[in-house]
């Protein structure tokens, strides 16, 4: 029976000493492979840097480039010569004239009506605001 026992012992002793040295395998073989990537990872890096060198130096990306460059420029050019052109700093004056001509027109009929403006509403909910205030500071004086 003691026989039974230390080779019972020593079986789990042996089946223990094979997981261990598995999972020391296992985590070296992993410890090899984000090696090998981050390698990798590098080497992708710098063959993707040496082409996009050689992109750059081909006539033809040059040339479309400059095109860009100056494409650019042109847009941002005709922008700026519209919108400092007579025609569109009327129309800007013309849309200004009319929203002032628009709102004077609007608070006309409405003071003709007797309807409040949103100004005449913001004015009269602060001093309505201030007295609620001096309701309550007065409130707690005679209270004190």
């Amino acid at each position: 029976m003691a026989r039974a026992n230390t080779s019972t012992n020593t079986l789990f002793d042996r089946v223990e000493t094979t997981i261990k040295d598995l999972e020391k395998d296992f985590n070296d073989l992993q410890k090899r492979a984000e090696k090998r990537r981050k390698e990798f990872e590098k080497r992708a890096d710098r063959e993707l840097k040496k082409l996009r060198t050689e992109i750059r130096k081909n006539p033809l990306v040059k040339r479309a480039e400059k095109q860009r460059k100056d494409l650019e420029k042109r847009v941002e050019s005709f922008r700026k010569s519209v919108m400092s052109s007579s025609p569109v700093k009327q129309a800007e004056q013309l849309r200004k004239d009319t929203e002032k001509r628009i709102e004077s027109g609007v608070d006309s009929v409405l003071e003709s009506m007797r309807i409040a403006s949103a100004a005449d509403l913001t004015k009269l909910e602060r001093k309505i605001n201030s007295l609620n205030r001096k309701i309550r500071d007065l409130e707690k004086s005679k209270a004190a």
